[in-house]
């Protein structure tokens, strides 16, 4: 492999850039888009305050893969295309391929209950099949206690890391219920070692690590000498803190393995190019999971399964002490991007997707704003045929439905999802893409794919038109074709969405300003381009993201403006509203927060307001170093949904941190009275006994 090496700075952070590495190297003008990358790096590292980050993509016989920052900042060790990093969940897909390794050689029975393998397990009030333990569907809990379960400092082997759950109750019967567990997958690291007589690190290595040349990937072990291994680090406020030593042996098949970023590729381009799995397993593998009441999970085997912009794509992540991991694999396109990242809780995404984008020069996600509330659910429709429909035909060459149950399927759409009643209209809309909603989106999406192909369309331009060009391209090749021999849309749909495409077609190419600019520059640029317009570029994600670092650097002023231009522009926006209801909240702005948010819940109940979004804005703050500001955030999430139990659990923690004991045993019990076998009920009822709320004999 041939290698350079070469310095660079992102603002006070200097950043000494480890080799970047090439198979074939890249082209002359994909290196001079690699080139700005390495700025991008630095000053997205500088304002998360990453230490260290390998990241790199493979594509045909190009790979490339670069370090940045330091794998060890008190030694000054740089990070390298080496760099050996905890790959944690990403774990679970080399898992479910030596699963189906065994299942292939007639070993493992999918269907089979998992204590045919692993006898010791207790058997549960229902089944637990192997299959269901691939997609998270066999009722088996995550942590429970965990300020236990997250911090074992002492090795476990494969008997005492199943003993850590083996009497937990099901939270659901198998089937039923998506709950996303490492257990579930340590249960298959049982199963691996039943069937094959090894040890699950000596399988993978035999079978899956080192017939994809994955040298470099290992069991982690604190006692081992692992060459390049990262330190890894938390945010205590600004300031790097090492991470807390947690022996990860306990989460083995789930999340105990090392590897570099080189290694993670060759595992991502070795699936997709059938080298370990046939083309029958590869193809169940990535098939997305449905519950028996027919809600898809957007997971497979291994993988989460979800299409991206209109693209068939595979993915999984991983987040624990030390590390973040992110692998993303485009089959079709023969593209895996990889990262990792030796910094807690931050966002590896990102990086992959400016990757993405770098590779191919296509967005990543067209985020596309429609200003006309009676059109909007004519671009809903739009973007689930898109999504579905493209990606599928991406993936395949084979029709999803046939001739009659398309039409059907068009007919379905005409009649539900555009009907007058515009609240069954949106349940239907959005139970569309699963087999409950009969998978109409995809049936008719797929169809539309297909037809626009066979017409001539490149499918690749719609990753820049997006759903509004695909949609529109189809109803024109419809309007032309011959009576009956294409399946139409209602003709209001048509019409809704010739018009909205034209809009599109006007705005599109608005893009958000690469240099720095004040909020009253982007007001007077952004209000005179989008006035008049019914579909323009939604650019509430930079807005907040503009916010949020005003709100870091004490400006508070600007912070609010940024979310007041966001209302103004996108005044039918869950997300814009949200982000003013947060903003006025950390300016302690409380019961005009409230409304804001209030308002954002009025325009999607699933939204940014919801339960799990402003949860997940809590910890985000949290491991920013803002603890007082997430727990304001609980606070006002209590008071909107304030029967969600998993909510004062979150708000419990926060006050615990905080000191603020008696406040944190009334929000526990306030969780137990409302679901007393919530996820985390067993650690809260510990949590209240540690903190002196009850003895054992009194806990319920």
């Amino acid at each position: 492999m041939q290698s350079s090496k070469y310095y660079c700075f992102a603002g006070a952070l200097a950043l000494l850039c480890g080799a970047a590495q090439a198979a074939s190297p890249p082209s002359a003008a994909l290196a001079a888009r690699l080139a700005d990358f390495d700025g991008w790096v630095a000053q997205r590292m500088g304002a998360e305050r990453i230490p260290g980050v390998t990241v790199g993509f493979s594509q045909g016989d190009v790979e490339w893969v670069k370090g940045y920052g330091y794998a060890d900042v008190e030694n000054r060790v740089p990070a390298t295309a080496e760099s050996s990093y905890r790959l944690a969940s990403v774990t679970k897909p080399m898992t479910a391929v030596a699963i189906l390794q065994l299942v292939e050689q007639g070993k493992v029975d999918l269907d089979a209950p998992v204590q045919t393998y692993v006898p010791y397990f207790p058997v549960k009030p229902f089944p637990v099949t192997v299959r269901q333990l691939l997609g998270h569907l066999g009722g088996i809990d995550a942590y429970r206690d965990s300020r236990v379960e997250q911090h074992f400092k002492e090795h476990k082997d494969t008997r005492q890391s199943i003993a850590v759950f083996e009497q937990f109750d099901l939270v659901a019967e198998p089937g039923t219920r998506f709950r996303y567990t490492s257990y579930g997958y340590n249960l298959l690291g049982a199963v691996i070692e039943a069937a094959s007589g090894e040890s699950y690190g000596g399988y993978m290595r035999r079978h899956v690590w080192g017939p994809l040349g994955m040298d470099a990937t290992v069991m982690d072990d604190p006692d081992a000498v692992i060459a390049h291994r990262v330190r890894g680090y938390r945010l205590d406020g600004k300031e790097w803190k090492n991470a807390e030593f947690v022996d990860i042996s306990s989460r083995f098949s789930a999340g105990g393995t090392r590897a570099s970023v080189p290694d993670m590729l060759a595992f991502g381009r070795g699936v997709h190019a059938g080298k370990i799995l046939s083309a029958a397993s590869v193809a169940a593998m990535v098939q997305p999971m449905a519950t028996r009441a027919g809600r898809l999970t957007n997971y497979g085997m291994g993988w989460e399964i979800l299409p991206t912009g209109g693209r068939y794509a595979i993915a999984h992540g991983g987040q624990q002490p030390e590390t973040v991991t992110y692998l993303y694999s485009f089959p079709s396109r023969k593209l895996t991007i990889a990262v990792a990242a030796n910094l807690e809780r931050v966002n590896p995404e990102a990086f992959v997707q400016r990757l993405f984008e770098v590779v191919t020069g296509e967005p990543w996600q067209l985020n596309t704003y429609i200003a006309d509330a009676g059109a909007q659910r004519a671009y809903q429709v739009a973007q689930g045929l898109f999504e579905e429909g493209r990606a599928y035909v991406e993936r395949t060459d084979q029709a999803y439905a046939d001739a009659a149950a398309t039409r059907a399927a068009f007919t379905h759409i005409n009649r539900q999802a555009l009907a007058p009643d515009a609240q069954a209209a949106r349940a239907y809309i959005e139970a569309a893409r699963h087999p409950a909603g009969g998978r109409v989106f995809l049936a008719a999406g797929a169809s539309m794919a297909r037809a626009l192909r066979e017409s001539g369309a490149d499918l690749h331009q719609y990753s820049r038109g997006g759903a509004l060009a695909f949609a529109r391209d189809y109803v024109r090749l419809s309007q032309d074709a011959k009576a009956g021999t294409v399946p139409r849309f209602d003709p209001a749909f048509e019409q809704a969405i010739v018009a909205l495409a034209a809009s599109w077609d006007r705005t599109a190419a608005i893009a958000w300003p690469q240099a720095p600019a004040t909020v009253a520059e982007l007001d007077g640029r952004l209000r005179a381009a989008f006035r008049g317009q019914r579909a323009y570029p939604d650019f509430v994600p930079e807005l907040q993201e503009l916010a949020q670092a005003s709100a870091a650097r004490g400006e508070a002023e600007a912070a609010l403006a940024a979310s007041r231009l966001a209302v103004a522009l996108y005044p039918l926006s869950d997300r814009a509203h949200a982000l003013q209801g947060l903003t006025l909240l950390r300016a302690g702005k409380w019961e005009s927060a409230l409304a804001a948010l209030r308002l954002a819940l009025a325009r999607d109940p699933l939204g940014a307001a919801s339960p799990a979004a402003l949860n997940l804005e809590a910890y985000r703050l949290k491991s920013s170093g803002a603890v007082t500001q997430g727990m304001a955030v609980l606070q006002a999430a209590v008071s909107l949904h304030p029967r969600d139990a998993n909510l004062h659990d979150s708000l419990a923690e926060f006050y615990v941190e905080q000191g603020l004991r008696p406040q944190a045993v009334e929000a526990y019990r306030q969780a137990l009275q409302l679901d007393p076998r919530y996820p985390g009920a067993v650690g809260a009822r510990a949590a209240i006994i540690r903190l002196g709320g009850e003895t054992k004999a009194q806990a319920p």
